[in-house]
């Protein structure tokens, strides 16, 4: 009784048989543009196309859930709710027991993203990291850079005060600077670059870290998917189809 009571509630394979099977491929990731939008009869975003592009190589339909908490796509695609995390996520041993990275997709470094002040105010910018002591930094709800602001608070030996923002991405926050709303946030400097095409007077030349790889999210579990995806990654990162994709977004 007791070994049929652990069969039953034993937690099924989430792997890309059962995927196939469904005919889908259910995705996550966040509600910018350099994730998923839906605007009028128009769908992008660059994370979106690109697994588009991999569901289509399976024979699969792609459904994209967009999600700007971190923990929630975390806890879905552990529940199997979701088989692809598709998202920047920088790769750290945080997450190792439930989830594997596949290979990076980016390699990128977190900057900090301020106005720029005129000559007679640049005091009030932050030059380096020190300058952070006992400063607010505003984040969405869950974010993984958090954990990187909380080892620069250690390497500074002084508080940053973190403010989790829920149902916003980087992309909002960094608007909200341009507009005054809030002084500070951060974001992967790729994505900062873009930013001030669109808000000249942000500031991104602070950098809070060194380079660091940047990649997907799926189950433990699905070790064939990993493979499969691991696979197209390499043979699409780099190719005229990635690029084309990528002029079109950064």
């Amino acid at each position: 009784m007791v070994g049929a009571w652990a069969v039953f509630h034993e937690k099924p394979v989430h792997d890309l048989p059962a995927m196939l099977k469904s005919g889908k491929l259910y995705v996550v990731t966040d509600s910018s543009r350099m994730g998923f939008r839906l605007e009028g009869d128009s769908v992008y975003g660059f994370q979106y196309e690109i697994a588009k592009t991999f569901a289509d190589k399976l024979g699969l339909t792609v459904v994209v859930s967009p999600e700007n908490n971190f923990e929630s796509c975390l806890k879905g695609l552990t529940n199997g709710d979701y088989d692809i995390y598709a998202s920047f996520i920088p790769v750290t041993t945080e997450w190792k027991n439930d989830v594997s990275f596949s290979i990076p997709l980016n390699r990128s470094r977190l900057v900090l993203v301020q106005k720029n002040y005129p000559d007679s105010l640049k005091q009030l910018m932050k030059k380096n990291q020190q300058d952070l002591a006992g400063d607010t930094i505003y984040v969405p709800k869950m974010t993984p850079h958090k954990l990187r602001l909380k080892h620069l608070s250690d390497e500074i030996a002084d508080t940053i005060h973190i403010v989790e923002v829920p149902n916003v991405n980087l992309e909002q926050l960094g608007e909200w600077v341009a507009l005054g709303k809030i002084r500070l946030t951060v974001c992967d400097e790729r994505e900062a670059q873009h930013l001030k095409l669109t808000y000249p007077q942000l500031d991104i030349s602070l950098p809070l870290g060194f380079d660091q790889h940047y990649a997907w999210m799926v189950d433990k579990e699905s070790i064939q998917l990993l493979q499969q995806l691991n696979d197209f990654l390499n043979d699409f990162i780099g190719s005229s189809a990635y690029w084309n994709i990528y002029r079109k977004y950064y």
